[in-house]
């Protein structure tokens, strides 16, 4: 069973998606995961909202959430790497995919970072171009909000 809950973020809503104890997914564009059949119990998403609210309104700089990632290997390996940029610090798409194993995959690594089902969590929004900013699922507000929450 999928349950589901809207969490109210200063910059708007975000979906949140669980199995049994695991969080499966955060959604900033589709909030009800309508594509999928869900449970809406926000009981369950406890743990996860209070770590939200600190993390958004208290400083808090790490997660402590149980997750479930379905993913391929080379996108394991990203989001592990991803996991290791510390709150208030940011990488390029190119070093990342070197901590990654695959230096020329940078192209592939803003792949994984726009397919990351869970933003904020594992924090895509810490990559950015050599250049820019590069892209986010979210938008570019959402990405600038989180840098600028981060004092990046």
């Amino acid at each position: 069973m999928l349950s589901t809950c809207i969490y109210k973020s200063p910059f708007g809503e975000i979906g949140l998606l669980k199995q049994r104890d695991n969080l499966l997914s955060i959604s900033f564009v589709d909030t009800t995961f309508k594509h999928l059949e869900v449970v809406n119990k926000p009981k369950e998403f406890k743990e996860v909202v209070k770590q939200l609210n600190e993390y958004f309104y208290e400083g808090r700089k790490r997660f402590e959430i149980q997750y479930r990632l379905i993913s391929s290997p080379f996108r394991s390996s990203v989001y592990e790497e991803m996991l290791k940029i510390s709150y208030g610090s940011t990488i390029s798409y190119s070093d990342l995919a070197i901590k990654a194993g695959k230096p020329k995959a940078f192209r592939a690594v803003g792949t994984a970072c726009g397919k990351n089902p869970l933003p904020l969590i594992i924090p895509c929004h810490r990559v950015k171009g050599k250049s820019s900013l590069g892209g986010f699922t979210g938008g570019l507000d959402i990405k600038k909000f989180l840098l600028r929450l981060e004092s990046i």
